[in-house]
C-alpha cells in the first residue's frame, strides 16, 4: 500500500473519531447534570439540618439558664423561709425562758422553817416550766407548719392576666414564669376547684 493511501485512512479515522467524540459528551451531560442537582440539593438539606440543629442548642442552653434561675429563686426563698422559722424558735424560747426566771425573782424568801416546803416548791415550778416549755415548743411546731394557700393566692397575678384573656406565652413573658409552669399552675387550679 502507498503512504498516501495510509495516511488517507488515518485522516478518515481522525475525523470520524472526532464527529463521534462530541456525541459521547452530550449523551453523558444529562447525567452529570443530575449529580450536579443531587449534590447541590444534599448541601442545602444539610445546611437546613445545620442550623435546625444550632436553633435546638440555643434553646437548650436558654431552658438550661432559665431551670438554672428558677432553682437559684427557689434557693433563696428556702433560705429566707430557713432563717424565719429559726427566728421564730429562738423567740418561742426567750419567751419561755424568761416567763421562768420573772416567777422565781417575784417569790418572797422564805425562812429556814420552810427551806423543805421551798425545795419543793421550785422542783415543781422547774417540772412545770419545763413542761410548759415541751409543749410551748410542740405548739410552735405547729403553728410554724404552713397553712395550706390556694393557688390563685399564691400566683394572683398570673391568674389575673389569664382572666384577661392573655396568651400562655404573654403571661409567660409578663410573670417571668417558664410557660409549661404556667400550664401546669392552670392545670392545678382546676383540679383545686373541682
Amino acid at each position: 500500500m502507498s503512504p498516501w493511501i495510509i495516511i488517507v485512512i488515518l485522516g478518515a479515522c481522525a475525523i470520524a473519531y472526532a464527529y463521534i467524540m462530541p456525541r459521547k459528551n452530550k449523551a453523558q451531560e444529562p447525567g452529570h447534570q443530575l449529580v450536579q442537582e443531587m449534590e447541590s440539593t444534599l448541601e442545602h438539606y444539610m445546611t437546613e439540618i445545620e442550623n435546625d440543629n444550632d436553633a435546638l442548642i440555643q434553646r437548650v442552653s436558654e431552658m438550661k439558664g432559665e431551670a438554672t434561675a428558677a432553682d437559684q429563686r427557689m434557693q433563696s426563698q428556702l433560705q429566707e423561709l430557713q432563717q424565719r422559722l429559726d427566728q421564730l424558735e429562738q423567740n418561742k424560747r426567750n419567751e419561755v425562758v424568761a416567763s421562768p426566771v420573772l416567777h422565781s425573782v417575784n417569790m418572797p424568801l422564805q425562812t429556814s422553817e420552810g427551806l423543805q416546803a421551798q425545795v419543793l416548791m421550785d422542783s415543781v415550778r422547774a417540772e412545770a416550766a419545763q413542761q410548759a416549755t415541751e409543749a410551748v415548743l410542740q405548739t410552735s411546731k405547729v403553728e410554724l407548719l404552713p397553712q395550706r394557700e390556694l393557688i390563685k393566692d399564691r400566683y394572683a397575678e398570673l391568674f389575673n392576666l389569664h382572666a384577661e384573656g392573655k396568651s400562655m406565652e404573654a403571661i409567660s413573658k409578663q410573670t417571668g414564669i417558664q410557660r409549661g409552669e404556667v400550664q401546669l399552675i392552670l392545670q392545678l387550679a382546676e383540679r383545686e376547684e373541682s
